[in-house]
């Protein structure tokens, strides 16, 4: 689910994984996946990308990883890549919320993390 719970569903085998070993770049992986998929025969995309949540940049990662940490959700370092332990915090502050465990890093997240944070 890289465009969250609202964007396509992809199912991935280990041919995605080694890409990934390559490039670890998700869009990077199902382009080369989704281009091999079309040079045998195979349609375009069902599903479309929602508009209205875009993912985050660096900087914003960075700022989502930090706000996580201040909230308790251990992201791992805040250095902008989103990792395993950033996608697991990430899902634990979803579950915390109520929202869809998808480990998203999208716009919405970070305007949920803003609002959910104690203000000075």
């Amino acid at each position: 689910m890289p465009a969250g719970a609202r964007g396509p569903v992809f199912l991935v085998s280990q041919n995605f994984r080694a890409i990934l070993k390559y490039n670890n770049s998700t869009s990077y992986a199902l382009a080369v996946g989704h281009l091999a998929d079309r040079l045998s025969g195979a349609g375009t995309f069902a599903g479309v990308w929602p508009a209205d949540n875009p993912p985050l940049g660096r900087s914003g990662r960075v700022l989502l990883q930090q706000g996580l940490a201040r909230r308790g959700f251990d992201p791992g370092a805040s250095n902008g890549t989103l990792g395993a332990s950033t996608r697991a915090a990430i899902r634990a502050f979803q579950q915390s919320l109520g929202l869809p465990e998808d480990g998203y890093a999208g716009e919405q997240l970070l305007v949920h993390l803003k609002g959910a944070e104690p203000q000075p």
